[in-house]
C-alpha cells in the first residue's frame, strides 16, 4: 500500500516536499484510522451506503461516458451534444444549469476544503446521484440519491470503489475515473480537463479568492475571500498514468478530449469528432 506513495513522492520537485506538507500528510493518516474502521464496520448506515454504491457496479457496461471537468475550455463546448450521453461531472459543474439548461448524469466531489465546505447547501440540496467524500458525510442530509466513498490515502487505481475505496491523486477527476471504471463504461472521455490554473504558487499553497480568477468555466467560482489551493498536478499526471494504465490492461478506452487542455497522460481526440453525425447535420 505505501509503495504507491513512495513512487509518487519521487515524482515530486524538492521544493514541493515541504515540512508543513510532510506534517499535514501524517495528522491526515492519524486522523483516518477511525474514519476508516467505520467505514469497514458493519454499522447500518455504512451497509445501507456501501450497498447503494453496488448498485451502479457495471450498471453501464459497453457504454461511453464524459467525465466533465470544471476548466475555462467549457466555455467552447456545446453541451447540446451531451443531452443523450452518460455524463459524470465534478464539483461545481452544476452552475452550468442556469446559463446552458445542463445537468450531467452523476456528480462528483470529494474535495472538503475548498469545496464541500464551502458550498455545503448546493450539494446537500442537489437531486442527482451525487458521490461525496466519506469523511464529511455527518454534513449531509444522507439522502437517497448520496453516495459516500472513501478515499485509500495511496494512489493506487481501484477497480472496486465500494470496497476498496478510491485512490487519491490529488483531483476528483481521478477519482471520477475510478469511479467510471466501477460502472462498467468501456470508453471514458474527459473535458474541461484544462491542466492549468492562474498561480505560481506552491502546490497545496492556500489561496485567498479574489472572485475574479479565470481557472474554471465561470467567474465568481469562488466568492471573494473564500479559500482554494494551488494544485498539486505532478501528483495528478502520476495518478493518471495509472489510470491510462487500468484502462488499457482492461481493454477500455480513456481519452482527453479537453479543447485545448495542456495534460499529456492521455491520447488526444477532438471532441466535436466523437458526434459525427450531429456534426453533419
Amino acid at each position: 500500500m505505501a509503495l504507491g506513495n513512495i513512487k509518487r513522492l519521487l515524482t515530486l520537485k524538492r521544493s514541493d516536499v515541504t515540512l508543513s506538507r510532510i506534517g499535514k500528510a501524517v495528522w491526515r493518516r492519524i486522523v483516518d484510522i477511525p474514519q476508516k474502521v467505520i467505514w469497514s464496520a458493519p454499522f447500518p448506515f455504512t451497509k445501507e451506503n456501501r450497498k447503494g454504491i453496488e448498485q451502479f457496479k457495471n450498471m453501464h457496461a459497453g457504454k461511453r461516458c464524459f467525465l466533465i471537468a470544471n476548466g475555462p475550455s467549457l466555455k467552447h463546448v456545446d453541451f447540446s451534444l451531451l443531452k443523450n450521453e452518460y455524463t459524470i461531472g465534478l464539483n461545481r459543474i452544476y452552475l452550468m444549469e442556469k446559463d446552458t439548461g445542463f445537468l450531467p448524469t452523476y456528480l462528483g466531489c470529494i474535495d472538503i476544503e475548498a469545496q464541500l465546505s464551502q458550498f455545503i447547501d448546493d450539494y446537500d440540496n442537489l437531486e442527482l446521484p451525487c458521490f461525496f467524500n466519506w469523511d464529511y458525510r455527518h454534513k449531509f442530509s444522507k439522502r437517497k440519491n448520496q453516495y459516500f466513498l472513501k478515499d485509500k490515502l495511496t494512489p493506487e487505481f481501484s477497480t472496486n470503489i465500494a470496497k476498496q475505496g478510491y485512490g487519491t491523486g490529488q483531483s476528483v477527476t481521478y477519482m471520477a475515473m475510478q469511479l467510471a471504471f466501477y460502472m462498467g463504461f468501456s470508453e471514458v472521455y474527459i473535458i474541461g480537463k484544462d491542466h492549468s490554473y492562474n498561480t505560481n504558487a506552491k502546490s497545496g499553497t492556500t489561496i485567498k479568492s479574489t472572485g475574479k480568477e479565470d481557472n474554471h468555466f465561470i467567474k465568481g467560482y469562488y466568492k471573494p475571500g473564500m479559500t482554494w489551493f494551488a494544485p498539486d498536478l505532478q501528483s495528478e499526471e502520476f495518478a493518471y498514468k495509472l489510470a491510462r494504465k487500468a484502462f488499457e490492461l482492461d481493454g477500455r478506452v480513456i481519452k482527453d478530449a479537453t479543447i485545448g487542455g495542456n495534460l499529456q497522460i492521455f491520447e488526444k481526440v477532438d471532441f466535436y469528432s466523437l458526434f459525427p453525425t450531429k456534426n453533419e447535420a
